[in-house]
Parts: structure tokens; C-alpha cells; sequence
């Protein structure tokens, strides 16, 4: 059996989905307002009877969101980030009123997710992300995960030695998908942009 709760802050409660053996077999209305006529159509629509179907960006769209039931509570991350801290600075960090609330708010599902983002908040050296605190985690959220992506990016350049130009035969040489896009994407970077020559494709820095 597989349990969904989809949550709404305007109707102020949830819509629980039960499948089983990949079937709808109910759900329960917890919300606290009463649905009108084009709230409940749009619910319908959404609704999938088979759980390999089921699109969460359609209920998202419908300001219902997955409440993950593996998802930590404000306790268990202020306890994480204040474990990461510790080992950052040798010192205990002073929980204020507020971090849990503000923590609760990050729509991070897994456990996993919220871990990532700590230890990337705290590998983080630019001026937005200090002083360290829950605040500035929550606040800058957005800008930590392009930094997060930027610096796996980064890192796998580094990993590949690019060459700082267009080369066909190191082009040529990229054994995944994966190495031929870090590669074009470096080559970006530098000002390049894909062109032809005659039939032939190439990398040409612009003007």
C-alpha cells in the first residue's frame, strides 16, 4: 500500500491518496474549507487512478503539494545543522525561536536533500552565505542550489582537463554524453558558440 498526502495552504488541510498494488482504492478530504464547483474539476482532472500515471507537477499546478511521509520535522534538521556547525567551528550553535518554523518552510522532501544542502551551505565561501546561521540557509536557499550546481560543474571541468579553446579531436575524445556537454558548456564559458562551416559543425569564439 502507498499513501499520498497532498497538501494545500489556501484550503488549509490535505487530500490523502491510498493505492494498492499500483490502483487507487480512496482518498479522504481533510481540508478545512469546503471545495467550490471548479476546485473539485480540477482535483478530477488530476487524479490518477494508476500510480505509475501520477503527475505531481499537474497537482502542483493546482497549489497542492507532496508532503513527503520520510520528511523530517523542524527538530531533526535543526539538529543536523547545528551538528554540521559544530564540526565547522568547534562550537555549539544558538538555536533561536524561529529556526525551526523557518526550517519547516524549505521544500526539501528527503533527508538526503536537506543533508546536501547543509554541507554545501557550509562549503560555501561566498559573501551571501555568511555569517553561518538557519536564517541565511533559508533566506539564500536559491542562490545555494545554482552555487551547489555550479560547483559539481566545476568540478568535473576541472576533472576532464578542458583545453581553453575548441578542439575537434578532444571533442572526439569524450568517452559520455555527460564529458561532451561539461566540454561544450566550458567552451560557453569562454565565449564560444557553435557554428557551421560549409557542412561542417564547429566552435567559434564571438566578437
Amino acid at each position: 500500500m502507498k499513501q499520498l498526502i497532498l497538501s494545500s495552504k489556501k484550503l488549509q488541510g490535505s487530500l490523502t491518496l491510498i493505492y494498492e498494488n499500483g490502483v487507487l482504492r480512496s482518498f479522504t478530504n481533510s481540508f478545512k474549507k469546503p471545495l467550490n464547483a471548479i476546485q473539485e474539476l480540477k482535483i478530477k482532472q488530476v487524479l490518477q487512478f494508476d500510480f505509475a500515471k501520477i503527475d505531481m507537477e499537474a497537482f502542483a499546478a493546482i497549489g497542492l503539494s507532496l508532503t513527503a511521509e520520510d520528511a523530517q520535522n523542524a527538530g531533526q534538521r535543526v539538529a543536523l545543522f547545528c551538528d554540521a556547525y559544530k564540526q565547522k567551528y568547534g562550537n555549539s550553535y544558538l538555536v533561536s525561536k524561529k529556526d525551526g518554523a523557518l526550517l519547516k518552510q524549505l521544500s526539501l522532501q528527503k533527508t538526503c536533500d536537506f543533508e546536501k544542502m547543509v554541507v554545501a551551505y557550509f562549503e560555501c565561501n561566498e559573501w551571501w552565505a555568511s555569517p553561518k546561521n538557519i536564517s541565511g540557509l533559508v533566506n539564500r536557499i536559491n542562490e545555494l542550489r545554482r552555487w551547489a550546481v555550479a560547483s559539481k560543474e566545476n568540478i568535473l571541468t576541472a576533472k576532464w582537463h578542458f583545453p581553453n579553446g575548441y578542439s575537434k579531436t578532444r571533442e572526439q575524445e569524450c568517452k559520455t554524453n555527460e564529458e561532451v556537454q561539461a566540454y561544450w558548456r566550458h567552451l560557453r564559458e569562454l565565449g564560444y558558440k557553435k557554428t557551421k562551416v560549409g557542412i561542417v559543425e564547429t566552435w567559434a569564439k564571438g566578437l
